[in-house]
C-alpha cells in the first residue's frame, strides 16, 4: 500500500517537472548501504533534511522527523540517489511556492495601487463633470440675460 502511495507520489511529481522516486525494496537493502542493524544517517543528509523540514514549517506544512531505530518494519527506506533527488524536489517546491507567494503579494499590491488610481480618476472625472455643469449653468443664464438684454433693447 505505501509503495503504491510512493508510485503515485513519483507519478505527482513527474507530472510537475520533477525527478521521479525509485523505490528500492526492503530485500535490496544490502545492497544500499552497508549495515545491518542499524539505520545511519549522513550528517550533511541530516542537515539537509532538517533544513527542508524548516522550510516547510516555513510555509505552513508538518516537519518531517529523522528516524534512527532498528525496527524497519515500519519504514520506506530510499537509496543514496532517491534521497537526494526528495530533497532537491521538495526545495524545488518550496522555492516555487515562495516565488508564487511573491507575485501574489505582488500582483495584491499592484491591484490596489490600481483601484487607488481608478478611484482618483473617477473623482477627477466627477469634478469635471460637475464643472462641466456649472459652466452649462452660467452659460444658460448668460443667454437668458442676454435674451433679456436683447428683448429691452428692441422694446425701447
Amino acid at each position: 500500500r505505501e509503495e503504491a502511495e510512493w508510485e503515485s507520489i513519483s507519478v505527482l511529481l513527474m507530472m510537475h517537472g520533477l525527478k521521479p522516486l525509485p523505490l528500492v525494496k526492503r530485500t535490496d537493502m544490502k545492497d544500499m548501504f552497508d549495515f545491518v542493524v542499524t539505520l545511519v544517517i549522513v550528517k550533511r543528509e541530516e542537515a539537509e533534511w532538517e533544513s527542508i523540514s524548516v522550510l516547510l514549517m516555513m510555509h505552513g506544512l508538518k516537519p518531517l522527523s529523522l528516524v534512527k531505530r532498528t525496527d524497519m518494519k515500519d519504514l520506506i527506506i530510499f537509496d543514496k540517489q532517491s534521497s537526494q533527488t526528495m530533497r532537491e524536489n521538495l526545495k524545488t517546491m518550496m522555492e516555487e511556492t515562495s516565488r508564487q507567494q511573491n507575485m501574489i503579494q505582488e500582483l495584491i499590491e499592484t491591484n490596489k495601487q490600481l483601484k487607488n488610481e481608478l478611484q482618483q480618476q473617477q473623482s477627477r472625472a466627477a469634478d469635471q463633470e460637475q464643472r462641466a455643469n456649472d459652466l452649462e449653468q452660467i452659460m444658460e443664464s448668460v443667454k437668458s440675460k442676454i435674451g433679456e438684454m436683447e428683448d429691452e433693447s428692441v422694446n425701447r
